[in-house]
């Protein structure tokens, strides 16, 4: 599904059209959603990107006790009782979601979410967002 609202949805059609997956989300690391497959609709989107963003932090959180201070996330997948959720950085502030049944070929799967990262690098890419502060909308001056 193409919309205004899901204008980067088509990238996803490769890991949707998977054996095995549900749906792929495209998000920005801050829980925005930018993108999804079918059957996801926009107010699913925006819940699993939130839910995903959450994810993610918390396996950056954790990278450093798995390795070391400089240790980098890569992705973090969630085991569940009736499958599996990937979450992966596609570029910079950008995270890629697929959830998928216990029958996917996970190896398959974790090479295409790679290429496609590769493919489509800088068009992954979220800016860093910045609050809003008076009426015109000037910087806050604060990350």
């Amino acid at each position: 599904m193409t919309t205004h609202a899901n204008r980067l949805g088509w990238m996803l059609g490769d890991l949707s059209g998977m054996p095995g997956v549900r749906y792929a989300v495209l998000l920005a690391t801050d829980g925005l959603a930018l993108g999804y497959s079918e059957p996801v609709d926009r107010d699913t989107a925006d819940a699993i990107a939130a839910s995903a963003s959450g994810f993610h932090a918390i396996g950056v959180a954790l990278a450093p006790y798995t390795g070391g201070s400089a240790n980098g996330l890569r992705q973090v997948v969630g085991e569940f009782d009736e499958g599996l959720l990937f979450v992966k950085r596609v570029g910079h502030n950008a995270l890629l979601a697929v959830s998928a049944t216990d029958t996917v070929d996970a190896e398959v799967l974790t090479y295409r979410m790679n290429g496609l990262t590769e493919r489509l690098g800088t068009e992954l890419s979220s800016p860093t967002r910045h609050e809003a502060g008076g009426p015109g909308g000037e910087s806050s001056g604060r990350p």
